[in-house]
């Protein structure tokens, strides 16, 4: 991924419109509010970590690229734990359906595998192996 910020803008979109579907389904539905508050808890959290995780990717570029080798290895255990306040939050506070807090915590990593894939799919449109008619 060349364009880390082009990236988390577009899964900040896809999961905003996700958030949106959410509160319609929220509205429209009153018998699933627990699984779409999980939902929308849980796709929240997801995005935090995203923003996380974009964090700490280009400050561990900025740090190679500036020859420092400081090591920090509290970023998954951050995640995790941004991931567990949203579940003990679904569930002690609001009683928001665990289930769908945790398929909402893949949102935003999902989004980011799709546009992960589309991004190596187009670069291998745009680099064909038969430039020099090898393969012809």
């Amino acid at each position: 991924m060349d364009d880390l910020s082009g990236h988390l803008r577009t899964v900040t979109r896809i999961t905003f419109f996700f958030l949106s579907l959410c509160f319609i389904g929220w509205a429209l539905l009153p018998d699933y509010k627990p699984l779409f508050g999980g939902l929308i808890l849980g796709a929240v959290a997801s995005l935090a970590n995203a923003f996380h995780l974009s964090w700490k990717v280009q400050r561990t570029g900025a740090f190679a690229v500036a020859g420092i080798k400081k090591r920090n290895n509290l970023g998954f255990l951050t995640r995790a734990c941004i991931a567990l306040l949203a579940a003990v939050i679904a569930t002690r506070y609001f009683s928001f359906s665990i289930y769908g807090t945790v398929a909402g915590l893949f949102v935003a990593q999902l989004a980011t595998l799709i546009l992960g894939f589309i991004a190596k799919r187009n670069s291998a449109v745009r680099h064909s192996t038969d430039e020099r008619g090898e393969n012809n």
